[in-house]
């Protein structure tokens, strides 16, 4: 954190180094340079751009960089478009596809453009077509590590039986094992089946990872529960004694190495329960990824309160507010002020109350610092939203507020915008002539002094 730190202020002093020669240039009026302002009018100022690449533009310590930089919000690119680059790439190289096929692979490399162009130099090495079954097989378009963890779910999610035997046979020579018999009851089948996915989980050592892709995909199941109680013991039962010896693990690992082994069972009873004979389909099973999108979304989150926070003009304010209550006790009311009712685009033409409301949203939103950017949305379209984006902290992504938020239509939030500029370009002004102003208050005050002491 502190290297990144640094490195963030090492840029800052680098894109403002005209600014700091002016200051000093300003400084040094009627006056004599001294070594060290010399040394900062010596700084060149920056001539070419700097881009900088980051996937949280409002992590703390990107704040300084962000205030001076212009942000430009890129998209990921969707699965039917990236499907269209891979034709053309497709049809340079001379490999073979179909169009299902391509989205497909973008879709289970989840956008990744790298790992589709290394599945496809696989294909054409080997001088086969992209279709549906080289989509399916093991060896392309997935991950290794999620191919793996693939292979584990589809042995926790499937049913063995009669037509198991001979499987189940080579994973116990596979295991050290003897095979007693030609021919093996059901009972014996389960009981090796279930010893082959401990054994099997214990070699991994992804339980978390497991527990995730079990936990976001057993209800997508279709095992037979009609009274559902062999789910509530599930998660009543091994869920939760998943988390309590996991929970012991991580806060003491030295002392409950005796607990780790424990870890394995959970997964069996998620077998026991919610396995069927049909077993793991790729199309309804997903990677887990909830935990990790929670987890993003969070440290956005508080990015975006943290960079309120700093934005706000009173000193009392900001001292006072922390990220938990204003996530709990002020961004609620304070988007609902910001959310007056206006129709009028134009500011002429603003009468009476809705001048009287536009007057008070202005203010509000310059006490803050907020402010309407214009950005390009999924469809290439121009829209305005709010810096920084606070209305993404209220309700949920998949449904729209009961009350709307911001004004919503386009022309208003242009018109606030304008009005917005108009009023910082004015704070600006104001603060260069007081600063002019103190610093003329400063040199006849030396002037005086000067001429007292001559006297």
């Amino acid at each position: 954190q502190s290297a990144q730190g640094d490195f963030v202020t090492m840029l800052v002093k680098l894109a403002t180094a005209e600014d700091q020669t002016k200051a000093a240039a300003a400084q040094d009026k009627g006056g004599k340079k001294t070594a060290s302002r010399k040394r900062r009018s010596d700084q060149r100022p920056l001539l070419r751009p700097i881009i900088c690449i980051c996937n949280n533009v409002y992590a703390p310590v990107l704040r300084p960089l962000r205030q001076i930089a212009q942000c430009y919000h890129v998209n990921a690119p969707t699965s039917a478009r990236l499907g269209k680059r891979l034709e053309e790439i497709c049809d340079i190289e001379g490999v073979g596809y179909d169009a299902w096929s391509l989205v497909e692979l973008a879709k289970q490399n989840e956008g990744d453009i790298r790992s589709c162009l290394n599945s496809l130099q696989m294909i054409s090495t080997r001088g086969h077509k992209l279709d549906s079954s080289s989509l399916k097989s093991s060896s392309i378009g997935a991950k290794d590590v999620q191919r793996s963890l693939f292979t584990i779910w589809a042995m926790v999610f499937t049913r063995p039986d009669a037509s198991s035997l001979a499987f189940s046979k080579s994973s116990r020579s596979a295991l050290g094992k003897r095979s007693t018999s030609g021919r093996v009851g059901q009972a014996v089948i389960e009981r090796e089946y279930a010893s082959m996915i401990v054994d099997t989980v214990r070699s991994s050592g992804e339980h978390e990872r497991l527990m995730q892709g079990c936990f976001e995909n057993y209800l997508r199941m279709e095992f037979r529960d009609l009274t559902h109680t062999r789910v509530a013991n599930l998660c009543s039962d091994w869920f939760e004694f998943y988390d309590c010896v996991d929970t012991a693990c991580r806060k003491n690992p030295s002392a409950s190495e005796g607990l780790y082994g424990y870890l394995d069972y959970p997964l069996l009873a998620i077998h026991r329960t919610c396995s069927t004979p049909l077993g793991l389909s790729r199309g309804d099973f997903e990677y887990p990824h909830s935990e990790f999108e929670a987890y993003q979304g969070k440290q956005v989150a508080l990015g975006i309160i943290q960079t309120l926070i700093a934005c706000a003009s009173s000193v009392r304010t900001r001292s006072s507010l922390n990220a938990v209550n204003v996530a709990t006790g002020l961004l609620d009311y304070l988007l609902h002020i910001l959310s007056p009712h206006l129709v009028t685009s134009n500011r002429h033409l603003l009468k009476g109350e809705e001048r009287q409301r536009m007057t008070r949203l202005l203010e509000v939103m310059s006490s803050w610092q907020l402010s309407f950017v214009q950005n390009k949305d999924t469809n290439g379209q121009f829209v305005y939203r709010l810096e920084p984006p606070i209305d993404r902290l209220f309700g949920f992504t998949n449904q729209r507020p009961v009350y709307p938020i911001l004004p919503m239509r386009y022309p208003v939030r242009q018109l606030v915008s304008q009005e917005l500029e108009r009023i910082r370009r004015f704070q600006q002004h104001r603060q260069e002539e007081l600063e002019e102003k103190k610093d003329g208050e400063q040199k006849d005050t030396q002037a005086e002094l000067k001429q007292a002491a001559k006297r």
